[in-house]
């Protein structure tokens, strides 16, 4: 009876262990920044015109965009605090993000931008400047991976 209590309290300790030290769902963060927290900077950095972070943000060659990365944002006022924020995930590498947001430059009028972050060596980047073509196909296919991961809300 006691070798029998032993052998149900180890594998009781196992089950926990295993489920505990599982692999999460969360994305990896990297340098504390994981994929979901490209959108919000993205989108705050192009309201506030400050190219030096796009680029920063952005896996593609930016060169022919002719941007001054030296000069301050031109409207650093610009920041968004109300948006809701959809993922997708393709891959451990790749998730897909619909960001809605009120547009503080536009007298919050509501707005979005659709998103492909992508894992790269220097950590989470949007794969290119603008629309990523194709995206309500892609994620029509990824349905079973959505995630809300805010609402829209004015906090």
């Amino acid at each position: 009876m006691k070798r029998l209590l032993t052998l149900l309290v180890f594998a009781a300790i196992t089950i926990l262990v295993i489920a505990c030290s599982g692999r999460s769902d969360e994305p990896e963060k990297i340098n504390g920044v994981g994929p979901a927290d490209i959108p919000v900077k993205y989108v705050d950095a192009q309201l506030k015109q400050d190219y030096k972070a796009l680029t920063d943000l952005i896996t593609a060659d930016m060169d022919f965009m002719n941007w001054d990365l030296n000069s301050p944002p031109k409207h650093p006022e610009y920041e968004v605090t109300s948006y809701s924020l959809t993922q997708w995930k393709l891959d451990e590498n790749t998730y897909y993000y619909l960001m809605e947001y009120l547009n503080p430059a536009k007298a919050d009028q509501l707005d979005s931008e659709n998103f492909k972050i992508e894992k790269t060596d220097e950590g989470w980047k949007k794969d290119s400047y603008g629309e990523t073509p194709g995206f309500e196909e892609i994620v029509s296919r990824l349905e079973e991976t959505k995630t809300v991961l805010k609402e829209l809300s004015s906090e």
